[in-house]
Order: C-alpha cells, then sequence, then structure tokens
C-alpha cells in the first residue's frame, strides 16, 4: 500500500508542525507521521495520572517558553485565531538563599535591580549593565536565527536600525570584539564571578545558565548567561491551558491548510531512489511516498544510523556514517523530572512567603558549587543526592485551569539524575 504527498515528516513534535504549516502555506501537499498516539512529542500537557490524579494536567517536558518570541513563528502563523493564548509572567525567578537573601527576578528589569539592592547596591548596579549588554547580544543574533542556514543574504536582510546598532554595540571595535569572543570561550562561572560579588545572586544565574545541558564551569558555554536576560525581554510566558495548547494551535492550523497527522505510525525505514529520499516505511509495512523529499523531527543518529542502510549513506557521504556513529549529537544529559499533584500551594515559610515566588520558576541553588555538583557528579558516575540543585515550577498559581478548583500542581526538574528518596523540606 502506499500514498503519495510532496513531502512527509518524521516526526509531529512542535518543529515538525511549524515547518508544515510553514510548506503548507507555500502550497505543498503534506503528511506528518507520528510515533506516539498523540502529536506534540515533547510538547504536550497530559492528565498523565487520571485515576489517581484526575483533572490534573502536567506539561510532559517543555513548561517556560522563551526561544519561541525571538521569532515570528506566533505571529506570522497567526497562532492566536487557533486558540493560543500565552500568559506572560510578571515575576519570573524566585530564588531562596540559606543566609536569608533571596534573588526575585521580574520581567521588569526595574524591579529586579530594586529586589538586588536590598542586598547588594553594588551587584545591583552591575545587574543592569549585564543584562543590558546581553539584551543587546541577543538583539544582534535574532536576525541570525530567523533566516534560512547559512543564508548570507537573508540573514543580512534581517538587520533594522534597531539590531545594527546592538551589533555594532557588541562587536563595534576590536576591543568589543575581542571582548564578546572571550565571553563566547569563557565558562558561565567565570563570567558571573567577573561581573558578581554575592552567591545569592550569581549561583541563580548560574543554574539557568545550565538549562544549555552543561555544569557552569563548562568553557565555551558562557552564552548561557543570555538565559535570565531574555526573561526581561522577550519575556517568558506559558501558553493558558499548558505547553500542549501551543501544539493544539498548530494542529488546528495545519489541518486547517490541509495538513495530514497520522498517529501510532513509528516510522522504520526511509525510501531511497537513485540517491534521494522518495518516501518512507512504517512498522506494518505501510509505505507513504513523497515527490518533493522527506523532513525529519527526529535526531540525526536515529536518521541515519537506524532508518537508512549504510550503503545508502555511503552513496552520498562516505565518512557520515561514521561521523555520527562518533560523535555525541547532543549533549546526552538524563533528566530527572517528577510531577506533583497538590492539594494546596508550596510556601517558601523562612523567606516572608508571598504566593508571588511562584509564578516563575523557583530555583533551588544555594551556590555556583552546588549547580556543578548537580551536573558534574553524574559525569563520573555519582549521584549527587545530598541537597541537589533544582528547578521547580508551579504552573497553577499562573494557569489555575490545569488543576481541579483549589489544587495545584508542581514540576520538578533535576539536571541529570538525582535520587530523591530523602528529601528534606524545601524551606
Amino acid at each position: 500500500m502506499s500514498e503519495a504527498y510532496d513531502v512527509v515528516i518524521i516526526g509531529a513534535g512542535h518543529n515538525g508542525l511549524v515547518c508544515a504549516a510553514y510548506l503548507l502555506k507555500a502550497g505543498y501537499r503534506v503528511l506528518l507521521l507520528e510515533k506516539r498516539e498523540i502529536p506534540g512529542g515533547a510538547a504536550t500537557t497530559e492528565e498523565t495520572l487520571p485515576e489517581t490524579a484526575p483533572g490534573f494536567k502536567f506539561n510532559r517536558c517543555a513548561i517556560d517558553h522563551e526561544f519561541i518570541h525571538l521569532g515570528p513563528v506566533v505571529q506570522e502563523l497567526e497562532l492566536e485565531k487557533f486558540g493560543l493564548e500565552y500568559l506572560f509572567c510578571e515575576q519570573v525567578v524566585f530564588c531562596p538563599h540559606p543566609d536569608g537573601k533571596y534573588f526575585y527576578g521580574h520581567r521588569s528589569l526595574d524591579k529586579t535591580v530594586a529586589e538586588i539592592e536590598r542586598f547588594s547596591p553594588r551587584d545591583a548596579k552591575k545587574y543592569r549593565e549585564f543584562t543590558e549588554y546581553w539584551q543587546k547580544a541577543i538583539g544582534a543574533m535574532i536576525p541570525m536565527f530567523n533566516a534560512p542556514p547559512k543564508s548570507i543574504i537573508d540573514i543580512a536582510g534581517n538587520y533594522d536600525i534597531a539590531k545594527i546598532k546592538d551589533l555594532f554595540s557588541v562587536i563595534g571595535s576590536p576591543s568589543k570584539t575581542l571582548d564578546f569572543v572571550r565571553n563566547m570561550l569563557t565558562s558561565a562561572e567565570d563570567i558571573m564571578n567577573e561581573w558578581f560579588d554575592e552567591e545569592f545572586l550569581k549561583a541563580p544565574l548560574a543554574r539557568l545558565a545550565s538549562e544549555l545541558g552543561a555544569p557552569p564551569s563548562q568553557k565555551q558555554l558562557g552564552i548561557g548567561a543570555i538565559m535570565m536576560a531574555m526573561r526581561h525581554d522577550p519575556g517568558m510566558a506559558r501558553p493558558k491551558g499548558g505547553t500542549g495548547a501551543l501544539v493544539d494551535a498548530l494542529v488546528k492550523l495545519v489541518r486547517s491548510l490541509g495538513g495530514v497527522i497520522l498517529t501510532d505510525q513509528s516510522v522504520e525505514k526511509v525510501l531511497i531512489d537513485d540517491g534521494k529520499a522518495v518516501g518512507v516505511r512504517v512498522r506494518g509495512g505501510t509505505e507513504y511516498r513523497a515527490t518533493e523529499g522527506v523532513i525529519s523531527n527526529i535526531d540525526a543518529r536515529r536518521l541515519f544510523l537506524q532508518m537508512l542502510d549504510a550503503g545508502e549513506i555511503a552513496a552520498v557521504d562516505s565518512d557520515l556514517r561514521e561521523r555520527l556513529d562518533r560523535r555525541i549529537v547532543n549533549n546526552n544529559e538524563t533528566i530527572l523530572k517528577i510531577d506533583l499533584a497538590l492539594s494546596e500551594p508550596l510556601k517558601f515559610v523562612n523567606h516572608e512567603h508571598r504566593d508571588e515566588y511562584l509564578i516563575g520558576s523557583v530555583l533551588i541553588a544555594d551556590s555556583v558549587h552546588q549547580v556543578e555538583q548537580a551536573h558534574h557528579k553524574p559525569a563520573i558516575g555519582e549521584i549527587p543526592d545530598d541537597d541537589p540543585s533544582m528547578y521547580l515550577v508551579v504552573p497553577t498559581m499562573r494557569d489555575p485551569s490545569m488543576a481541579p478548583e483549589g489544587c495545584h500542581t508542581a514540576w520538578i526538574e533535576f539536571s541529570r539524575l538525582t535520587r530523591f528518596a530523602d528529601w528534606k523540606a524545601l524551606d
């Protein structure tokens, strides 16, 4: 059995859905094949405990949305017409420190600076300079994000006057250029120590930088310093109803444009004819043909090492299979994530608790060293189970629709693998 489309996309995660939407708007016939019973990949929201916790909705993976707001996808695809509503967080980070201090970050830079000033006027001043520097760096990089890969003309065309000013403010002279290169080649830990004195500020910034998947001491990942700057501008938001609401809007858009999404379809092989991908075969033997090409929404290793024969790859690039077989194409970081159904919200009783602390992300990061151990120890076969660093969100404080009335959910992420049998109270 064979069905033909212009393009077949392997995987119906949010990236595959966005790709399909643009192709459909350009007039192509598109089929998406999803292995799971629902589309969305790592961007779903599901009632994962229907028997023990009915009515509690949990994000399977993605939760805090920042990078999507650096590009035009939401606006260009008019996703609000398909039910997408982003809820921006005015309070974006709370990190209690054991000595009674805390970092309380707001979307407003002025409010955040005022909070830091309560404990360190010097660091408050430096934080404003630090944030403004990285926001200019983001402004300079955005045109690269929003252009086709390797397209110098498209990248140049994306620069307007404001972004050109940002670019020159970051690399407008030899000294600025060298300083920017140095920042890119150094580590988040080094950058934090260069700018700030106080651990209550350095630790949460290092924890956010480590969201890129490496400990804060990792060289060449200084770019992680942008993570907090993005929470000021463009800001941190969550779709109303959970991350899955983004997927729901994309699915509605794709189907409205005539796209086809088939679930429970595990692709086993990409079909090659005369060096060109012409379709796929799924488990069970069904083949789906593509007249223009096949697009993968899964990682390169699975695609080229499991779904293509060695000879087919060698015919195009004799070194590709060996390069992929030997190369780690992602950081291979194992994340432990725990979902909790709560009868009441968490409280930080030793830090003058306010429910607003729970609007954004709660970071348990007592020191840069603690964050380092949380990321480094598993890499050498140890489990950092003594007072681990964590990233915690109570999404129902901003979006009550995700739990029964009066109840809440909590989303806890540990970098790499952490044992949690002997937790102490959060505060």
